[in-house]
């Protein structure tokens, strides 16, 4: 998504599974195009590829830990590919989403955030994040529902209070 060079992780391993999830995503068009018949008839990529639920939490973890280190560059394929892979998963348009918006990427954000919230309709943080990158390019009425969802589904629960201080500041903000 980006033209400037990025130095690689650390890890050489995870090096390497970041640069070839990158290539892959170079290919995007072609692999859509061979599978097209099965992805419409429901199958996932990930399952037309046999990519196991090991597999999956395996890059997910590469993913969670670069974002974590604030590499979201290098974590952006990595996350790009799991939601590519297995889009009803709402961990991965999610983290997608999170790399895409720290990157300053807000409309690809949008729509990696609406579909976790589509995926999973009863997560706050998808909601709120979302709102937020609505707010970002400029499409303030359609942040408020997000928001306001976020606060709702974040009253009574403990976890989430901070977030529903945030949504709520937001929100008012936009009044």
């Amino acid at each position: 998504m980006s033209d400037y060079y990025c130095h690689p992780p650390a890890d050489p391993e995870v090096a390497a599974i970041v640069d070839q999830l990158s290539n892959g995503l170079q290919n995007l068009e072609e692999t859509l195009s061979q599978c097209r018949t099965q992805l419409e008839q429901g199958y996932t990529l990930g399952e037309l590829r046999g990519i196991t639920a090991e597999e999956y939490a395996a890059l997910y973890k590469i993913a969670h830990e670069l974002c974590d280190k604030g590499d979201f560059q290098n974590a952006l394929p990595v996350a790009l590919q799991l939601a590519l892979h297995n889009p009803m998963e709402h961990r991965y348009p999610f983290i997608a989403g999170a790399c895409l918006q720290r990157l300053g990427h807000t409309e690809p954000a949008v729509l990696m955030y609406a579909l976790a919230c589509d995926v999973k309709p009863d997560d706050a943080a998808s909601a709120y994040r979302l709102g937020e990158c609505l707010i970002t390019a400029q499409r303030p009425d359609e942040a408020k529902q997000f928001l306001q969802n976020a606060i709702d589904l974040s009253y009574g629960n403990f976890h989430y209070r901070r977030l529903q201080e945030l949504a709520k500041k937001k929100l008012e903000d936009l009044h």
